[in-house]
């Protein structure tokens, strides 16, 4: 609801202006009352009004000193003068600083009423302004850092962006990353409210005991599990893994009861160099993950691009592309391609014809289906192009291979 602040020196018109309208009806709450320009400024400080409907001429602080008050504090306040027929001087000057209008006595009440719609309007226009900025402010707070996490990001243009974003993380001594994962197999698939919720109730969370401690600072990887960057100026290196450890089972343990959501901690080691930071990350990604290397063929050590192999190693005789799979995992195709090759060490596409020119060579000995049956039946809808990929990896003939074999 919008407040309002009604300032006269005069108690019987603060009555009046209180009475003249429905002001409920406007979404206005009218609680707030000052006879002068000080006692409105006081309110202020511990209110901060909306709407400011003042009088000019009051023996308690007038409200041109009221209004320039407001202004010099930067105060985001919309301020509607009341004036007299003889004041016209002192609206003049009160134009100065930028009210909104202003209103001659007696106050006719459709007239106020039209101002103060427009200004509620404004209020609320404003306030989806500040919101959409906040947003927009912590959308790049938590790319910069997860890039810096991923290793992604030179470290000049790193330093310069902390600074814009006013995080002092680079002078610090110790650094150290925590996963926490909110995910339990034997739920099986979560809905997508429920991940939000999980994810943003969690990320809340940590950033409060953040900021209560002052140890880091928290953000979301790409699937949504959240991410503690712990940091310090001068700790002992294991004193400074096991305070972290401790205090990581302890806020878990509180605040997994009061979400009523599974919270798992996996940390990855402790660097000393901002530049190393990738490093604890991925130890921690693969301490969440388990990984084993070459475990079911699957290479790469990222959440992301395991699934993409995962489904590439089930879905191979698919159409299959970037883009596709991009959609699928709601990330920028570009950005997979990039951290597909980083991961596995190949190109996607190199990647997925790997892995169908693999299980042309099982079927083409289990088999006795043509070589062009096999190609379309393993994802190559070309047939010659089967044929030339799999004498350039093999150096033979898909034919001569089954021959071969038999042999």
């Amino acid at each position: 609801m919008t407040t309002l602040l009604i300032v006269d020196d005069d108690q019987f018109i603060r009555e009046g202006l209180k009475r003249l309208i429905n002001w409920k009806a406007l979404n206005i709450d009218v609680k707030l009352e000052a006879g002068g320009a000080y006692e409105a400024l006081e309110l202020m400080e511990l209110h901060k009004p909306h709407i400011v409907l003042t009088d000019i001429r009051m023996p308690k602080g007038n409200g041109l000193h009221l209004i320039e008050q407001i202004r010099l504090r930067k105060w985001k306040t919309f301020i509607v003068v009341l004036s007299g027929y003889n004041e016209y001087a002192y609206v003049r000057q009160a134009m100065k600083f930028q009210v909104e209008d202003y209103l001659l006595k007696p106050i006719d009440a459709s007239e106020l009423t039209q101002i103060i719609v427009s200004c509620t309007e404004r209020v609320e226009g404003q306030f989806i302004a500040e919101q959409m900025q906040r947003e927009s402010f912590q959308l790049l707070k938590n790319n910069i850092l997860l890039r810096w996490a991923q290793n992604r990001i030179q470290n000049d243009q790193l330093r310069e962006k902390l600074k814009f974003l006013q995080l002092p993380l680079l002078m610090n001594e110790n650094y150290q990353i925590c996963l926490i994962d909110w995910s339990n197999p034997q739920e099986g698939e979560l809905s997508r409210m429920e991940e939000q919720f999980r994810s943003f109730a969690i990320l809340n969370s940590m950033e409060e005991a953040l900021h209560e401690t002052g140890r880091g600072i928290t953000f979301l990887n790409e699937q949504r599990q959240i991410i503690v960057l712990f940091a310090d100026e001068g700790t002992d290196t294991e004193e400074f893994n096991i305070n972290n450890l401790h205090w990581m089972d302890d806020i878990a343990q509180r605040y997994g009861e009061i979400l009523k959501t599974p919270w798992n901690n996996y940390f990855g080691k402790v660097i000393t160099l901002p530049q190393q930071l990738h490093e604890s990350y991925s130890e921690a990604l693969a301490s969440c993950n388990h990984v084993v290397v070459d475990d079911a063929g699957i290479l790469s050590q990222n959440p992301i691009t395991r699934k993409v192999e995962s489904y590439i190693l089930k879905n191979y005789s698919e159409e299959l592309s970037l883009q596709l799979l991009s959609m699928r995992f709601n990330v920028n195709n570009v950005y997979l391609g990039r951290l597909f090759k980083e991961e596995t060490g190949q190109y996607f596409n190199d990647y997925l014809n790997r892995i169908r020119l693999s299980n042309a060579k099982k079927m083409l000995v289990s088999t006795a289906l043509k070589a062009s049956e096999i190609a379309n039946a393993v994802g190559f809808l070309d047939p010659n192009y089967f044929f030339r990929k799999f004498k350039k990896v093999h150096g033979i003939s898909p034919s001569d291979y089954r021959m071969s074999a038999k042999k």
